[in-house]
């Protein structure tokens, strides 16, 4: 099990791990601390969970995300797994459940959503996989050490960030050398999908941006990668 000092060991001097609950802990200093969130959690999984949606919508199904999380989690045999923004685990539970082979830290800032991502892996393991643990804390202020992890996956994060080449630049701090990254984000592709994110930039609850402005900002901070689209979904991997 990933107790308290073993993710302290991970963390940054001045960073204080807060136990929440087991298997949940927080690096912000006080209790009350909200998130978008944790309010639209349950609508958010109910929706988004849907394949018909997803399919439908936005053009990619949602088998594609559990083979490129297995992907990444496979790119490796060795050093920790950061997941930067777990949410719920609605797309990628599946594949979590029963991985072993290496210490996994899901980390999201909506406490809710961590909840939910614990009870929703309990129910498929049986109980949360002793090799993973759940970190309440901010993708924009990554609180770990460089260097600390082997790979580093952050799915459908881009599109709500209003700053890119920020997350980017905290990824790739935290990332080991030689070890890989790995994020997946909506975009504007020049089909019918492409509404549905103006009208929800609209509300600020999404950023749609092509694939060579997103490609760009990797270039920027001198990371190469290879990518593919499915629908309005960039899978992004360094190379």
């Amino acid at each position: 099990m990933i107790d308290e000092s073993k993710l302290s060991s991970l963390l940054l001097e001045n960073i204080t791990l807060r136990p929440i609950e087991p298997h949940i802990y927080s690096v912000y200093p006080q209790e009350g601390h909200t998130n978008t969130y944790d309010k639209i959690w349950s609508f958010y999984d109910l929706v988004m969970g849907n394949r018909y949606y997803n399919r439908i919508m936005w053009g990619y199904r949602i088998a594609d995300f559990s083979s490129f999380c297995h992907d990444s989690l496979a790119s490796s045999s060795d050093g920790w797994v950061l997941d930067a923004g777990c949410g719920s685990l609605v797309f990628t539970s599946n594949t979590y459940t029963g991985y072993s082979k290496r210490p996994v830290v899901l980390l999201d800032a909506s406490l809710q959503m961590l909840r939910a991502a614990k009870s929703r892996l309990s129910r498929l393991n049986g109980n949360v996989p002793a090799n993973m643990v759940f970190l309440h804390g901010d993708v924009l202020h990554l609180p770990f050490k460089p260097g600390s992890f082997r790979t580093i996956l952050s799915m459908n994060v881009l599109h709500v960030l209003p700053n890119i080449n920020g997350v980017l630049s905290e990824l790739k701090n935290a990332l080991a050398d030689g070890g890989t990254i790995a994020l997946t984000s909506l975009i504007a592709n020049d089909r019918f999908g492409d509404i549905y994110p103006k009208l929800l930039s609209k509300t600020g609850q999404l950023i749609p941006r092509t694939p060579n402005q997103i490609l760009a900002c990797f270039d920027e901070l001198g990371i190469s990668t290879s990518h593919y689209v499915r629908g309005n979904m960039l899978f992004i991997r360094n190379v």
